[in-house]
């Protein structure tokens, strides 16, 4: 038998507030179905990527705040390459520094009776440029003479040091005074920064192609 509101009005009341609280039940079942659970998936969905845009951003901005940082540390290990560049003379530099190690021993009073240039022994990006050296003159022009290198602007190391007695030079300086004459001889080791395009000369030899 259909229900009409006429015969709905005319049942007992509490049969009409059953039928109502089906009725309200019905339609809080289809809303939660169609609307409220829907409408839950999106928004914590939207939760999630909420948190993880926050995270990212968050992460963002710590990388941000560091980036200043990192190009500050990069300017500066760009700063101490070239100033260890500048103690690495090139090729073409090496003469000079060798006619400015001669010079600065004539300045010392010392007189070089060996001064040779030895093969270079190639390192990574550099090579290492060994001098054979002896010179005769006073302990003073000695000291004066190796103060003189230290202070160069090349990494220059001397190695290999050994002072030996030569003999006695007399001198008149209003009295007789005996002045010892000392035969120095060391190693002094200077460096050459290796070229990039001298290495890849060296590298791009191609192997002959084959008919």
């Amino acid at each position: 038998m259909a229900l009409t509101m006429d015969s709905i009005l005319k049942l007992p009341t509490p049969k009409k507030v059953l039928i109502l609280a089906v009725i309200l039940c019905a339609i809080a079942g289809l809303y939660l179905y169609f609307i409220f659970l829907p409408v839950r998936d999106d928004l914590s969905a939207a939760q999630s990527k909420l948190s993880k845009l926050e995270s990212e951003l968050s992460s963002s901005k710590a990388i941000a705040r560091d980036l200043e940082k990192f190009k500050a540390q990069v300017e500066k290990l760009n700063e101490e390459l070239k100033s260890a560049l500048t103690q690495l003379p090139n090729e073409k530099e090496i003469p000079e520094i060798l006619k400015t190690i001669s010079s600065l021993g004539k300045e010392s009073n010392l007189e070089f009776t060996l001064f040779r240039p030895k093969s270079e022994e190639p390192q990574q990006f550099y090579a290492k440029v060994p001098i054979e050296l002896v010179a005769l003159g006073n302990y003073h022009n000695v000291g004066i003479f190796f103060d003189k290198v230290s202070k160069l602007p090349r990494i220059i190391n001397v190695v290999d040091f050994n002072m030996t007695k030569a003999k006695d030079i007399k001198e008149m300086r209003g009295k007789d005074e005996t002045q010892i004459l000392l035969k120095t001889s060391c190693m002094i080791n200077t460096y050459r920064f290796i070229e990039k395009k001298s290495e890849e000369k060296k590298n791009e030899k191609k192997p002959a192609r084959k008919e």
